[in-house]
């Protein structure tokens, strides 16, 4: 894997220069590709505490993708790794885990996704198995699909099917306008996308994808209903 520090691209993302936005082509050669993304993260669980972040996206030794979270802070921390499949730039997910603890407060979650019986399963406490049929996410892989979406269709909404809590559930996430980001790794315009939930839901969910950066993820902000906050901004870059 070639290194390439967010750095070193500051040149391109300097205020005052052009946009550098890859042709639809030239990003899809580049997205679904090996990378290391180091952040810094604020975990709001009633203080503020800071941390770090780690995503990353391998190829496995019998071909199938992982893409993995990994943060942590004095008192929380958060693994979530997606494996699947890639064919015809089409994600595929094969067996998802979550597992998040706050102080003394944890949630874990395992789905394993049956292509062969097209059945979806978990081992979490709250037991379930459903029918599936593709295309179809996980709550990661979405992130990672997306991001690929989002290199062809810079505006407008994009909608997925996604395994969650023992039912197939529509995400959508709306478009906004670009906004300039002043992060630990540098200064960049990035894409702000907000993920539409139910009317009734008062968790909001926001991810910023840099053009500059082949559409990677450059900040991530969940604010949940009780008002807790938790955030990544993008530190460094490998790939």
């Amino acid at each position: 894997m070639r290194s390439k520090s967010v750095k070193t691209l500051l040149g391109l993302t300097l205020l005052g220069l052009p946009l550098l936005i890859s042709t639809p082509s030239k990003a899809q050669d580049s997205i679904l590709q090996p990378f290391v993304a180091h952040y810094t993260s604020t975990w709001d669980v009633g203080l503020k505490i800071g941390g770090t972040a780690t995503r990353q996206l391998q190829q496995l030794d019998n071909g199938h993708w992982k893409l993995s979270l990994e943060a942590k802070a004095m008192v929380a921390k958060l693994n979530e790794t997606s494996i699947f499949t890639i064919e015809d730039k089409q994600i595929t997910p094969l067996d998802y885990q979550y597992h998040r603890k706050i102080l003394n407060r944890s949630k874990k979650l395992h789905v394993n996704l049956d292509w062969s019986k097209n059945i979806a399963t978990t081992t979490a406490s709250n037991s379930w198995s459903m029918p599936i049929e593709a295309p179809l996410q996980d709550k990661l892989s979405v992130q990672l699909q997306l991001r690929k979406d989002i290199s062809l269709q810079a505006s407008g909404n994009l909608t997925y099917e996604v395994a969650a809590g023992g039912k197939v559930e529509s995400f959508t996430y709306q478009v906004h306008q670009q906004e300039q980001l002043n992060l630990p790794g540098g200064d960049y315009q990035a894409i702000k996308v907000e993920r539409i939930r139910k009317d009734d839901s008062q968790r909001q969910t926001y991810i910023w994808f840099a053009p500059q950066l082949n559409f990677h993820v450059i900040r991530i902000v969940q604010i949940e209903p009780d008002g807790k906050r938790y955030q990544l901004d993008l530190q460094s870059l490998d790939q």
